[in-house]
């Protein structure tokens, strides 16, 4: 809401309209192993999450913090497909984030049962480091991190330019 008199930014500026460029995306949407992945997380998080929300209305009393932890993964798994999949500034920073809580998970829960400081933990799906799915759920986050710094955007361009600059100096 303007006040009387006042002049807006535009008409400041010599009464010159405001010009909104759009950017348009022209990449070619992702093949090949990045689909694999995406759909290895999307399984994964469906594998984790339905028999543990399952467990947790079924039984609520037996072992619920278990079970919260195992929705919380499966979520995260299922948030990690979406993160890995979408190429946007936003969404790969949340997805840097639900690996890093992914793997931190993983590791967290496959010290404590290894060395048996928690047996609460054993029917947790990161116990033992996730061998009861093949250690799907402490290999598939590690794999994806490595495949969202590979596919990073800006450290591509970086990279590109710096590889730029050396053949100009070269040739």
């Amino acid at each position: 809401m303007e006040r009387p008199g006042a002049t807006s930014h535009h008409e400041a500026a010599g009464d010159q309209p405001l010009v909104v460029r759009t950017v348009e995306d022209h990449r070619r949407p992702a093949r090949g192993w990045s689909r694999l992945l995406v759909v290895a997380l999307a399984v994964l998080g469906a594998l984790v999450l339905a028999p543990s929300a399952v467990d947790l209305i079924r039984r609520p009393t037996q072992t619920p913090v278990v079970d919260s932890l195992d929705v919380a993964a499966g979520v995260l798994y299922l948030l990690a497909a979406v993160c890995v999949a979408h190429n946007g500034r936003r969404m790969r920073m949340v997805g840097w984030m639900s690996l890093t809580a992914l793997l931190t998970g993983a590791l967290l829960f496959g010290l404590l049962t290894w060395t048996g400081t928690a047996p609460g933990l054993d029917s947790s799906v990161w116990a033992d480091g996730g061998r009861r799915l093949a250690f799907l759920p402490l290999l598939l986050p590690a794999v994806a991190a490595v495949w969202m710094w590979m596919s990073d955007p800006r450290r591509i361009v970086v990279a590109a330019e710096r590889r730029e600059e050396l053949t100009r100096r070269q040739g």
